[in-house]
């Protein structure tokens, strides 16, 4: 099931329907609406067209997203043009529980709300990011300090150092869009994992690549499809 509101709408549903004003991050950074006057905003008439539990599917699909018990993704990027990053950012959220998911899209002039299995919540946050083509580039992996160290000839005339310049030089292409991906599995569980963190980044006349920081730093080119799956993966979704 698929809800689009205006951003005011939205705000007031989502008020209306968890109790919370605050939406989830990285909802929060979408416009909240555009009525300025009082007089304008009683001509939406939203206490009328949108009372609470009116449409139970959209009740159950806000109130997953508003628990602190679920699992989580988050999706935060922007979009490049010649010119520069692009006025409006790409942002998604998704909530799963069991079965039962919940994804979030801010776009320019809307918010849409959809309700789904949970195992299609990696899906629509993939789609939220545009569909792009996998890399060109082989994988690759090499230690973090190596591929950020200020001055490179300081690490000596070396395969590692040659590798680690190839590293940073594919790092340093133009980008048609960049962004974060965050899964938080569960909170409230002791046994599960930290919050993951993932980069994405689609570069320009290449495609789309997933940027993983630990002490090394791993360059995987991906298609929609793997991200789906590597997202399903990290949120422990079956």
């Amino acid at each position: 099931m698929r809800w689009v509101f205006t951003p005011d709408e939205f705000t007031y549903v989502w008020s209306v329907e968890t109790g919370l004003d605050r939406r989830p991050y990285p909802i929060d950074m979408a416009h909240r609406g555009t009525v300025r006057s009082e007089n304008d905003w009683e001509k939406l008439k939203l206490a009328e067209r949108f009372r609470r539990n009116s449409d139970p599917d959209l009740t159950g699909a806000l109130t997953l997203c508003a628990r602190n018990d679920v699992t989580t993704l988050t999706v935060s990027g922007d979009r490049y043009t010649p010119e520069g990053r692009a006025e409006e950012p790409i942002l998604a959220f998704g909530a799963t529980h069991l079965n039962w998911g919940t994804v979030l899209v801010a776009g320019p002039c809307d918010v849409t709300v959809i309700a789904c299995h949970a195992r299609r919540v990696p899906q629509h946050l993939v789609a939220a990011m545009g569909a792009a083509p996998a890399g060109r580039l082989a994988p690759m992996r090499e230690p973090r300090a190596a591929v950020l160290y200020d001055d490179p000839n300081n690490w000596g005339q070396s395969d590692d150092a040659e590798r680690a310049a190839v590293f940073r030089k594919a790092l340093h292409r133009p980008i048609d869009a960049r962004g974060f991906i965050t899964v938080t599995v569960a909170p409230e569980e002791p046994m599960s994992p930290p919050t993951r963190h993932r980069t994405w980044l689609d570069f320009t006349d290449d495609g789309r690549y997933l940027l993983t920081t630990t002490a090394d730093l791993s360059l995987t080119p991906v298609t929609d499809t793997a991200l789906h799956t590597q997202l399903a993966r990290l949120a422990v979704i079956r």
